[in-house]
């Protein structure tokens, strides 16, 4: 049986167009083991998601790390943008035309919103129509350019620092969802990146006991240009530190 070649579905050209614009980051990856019992108790049956937690998590600690708030602009005079606000990129797994595909949103000051809040804007996303107006418009126009247009037109709207922090956060979060999936390594274009792994009950040791608790892996992708990896693990560790002493 002969094969099958079809265009580029026009649904991922906004991925292809990122992943090309991310292969200039020089990439590091990080991951922490996180006792999630004190999330589970936090969030009780149906409440917010594991991912609007982490997206907490990281903002609070950002706020305290200028360096990681940076967005590099790349160049024969390299340059540094620090911001006072700290912006989560969010990513979503949507169907366009047919085709599963990545889609993201951004929470805007998110170390200032509630857990509440950031629910909210994050459910945004996932209740949003992929057609017409609303949130993903800009994406849906993207994606109907033909490949060079839209990396030319890509890299033209984030040539600004400000514009890139705002549209692609000053760092992002992604999941596995529900699939039997321990770590996620993500793929970042900006400078700090989290994924979530599954969630999964787990032997621990507390108070040298071995206990079944919720564990979840939390990995971190950092452009090694932007940040050194003693900052960036303090900043995982301290991330970690305030995921398993949420209270309620």
């Amino acid at each position: 049986m002969s094969p099958t070649t079809v265009p580029f579905p026009p649904a991922r050209r906004q991925t292809y167009t990122f992943l090309r614009d991310a292969r200039r980051t020089a990439h590091v990856y990080l991951l922490a083991e996180v006792d999630a019992a004190a999330l589970r108790a936090a969030r009780g049956p149906g409440g917010p998601s594991y991912v609007t937690y982490v997206i907490k998590a990281v903002a609070e600690v950002l706020a305290g790390y200028p360096d990681a708030r940076a967005v590099l602009s790349d160049g024969a005079r390299p340059r540094l943008t620090v911001f006072d606000d700290v912006h989560a990129k969010v990513l979503f797994d949507r169907t366009v035309d047919g085709q599963r595909c990545v889609l993201s949103g951004t929470v805007e000051s998110a170390q200032t919103r509630t857990i509440e809040e950031i629910q909210a804007a994050v459910d945004s996303y996932k209740r949003a129509p992929v057609d017409g107006g609303g949130p993903f418009a800009s994406v849906r126009r993207l994606q109907r350019l033909p490949l060079p247009i839209a990396w030319l037109l890509y890299r033209l709207v984030l040539r600004d620092p400000v514009r890139r922090a705002t549209l692609q956060g000053t760092f992002a979060v992604t999941s596995v969802g529900q699939e039997p999936v321990q770590v996620i390594l993500p793929m970042i274009a900006g400078t700090l990146g989290f994924g979530v792994g599954r969630i999964a009950d787990s032997p621990v040791v507390r108070d040298g006991e071995i206990v079944v608790a919720p564990v979840l892996t939390l990995s971190l992708t950092f452009d090694h240009r932007v940040l050194d990896g003693a900052m960036a693990a303090e900043i995982l560790g301290r991330v970690k530190h305030r995921l398993e002493h949420w209270e309620q």
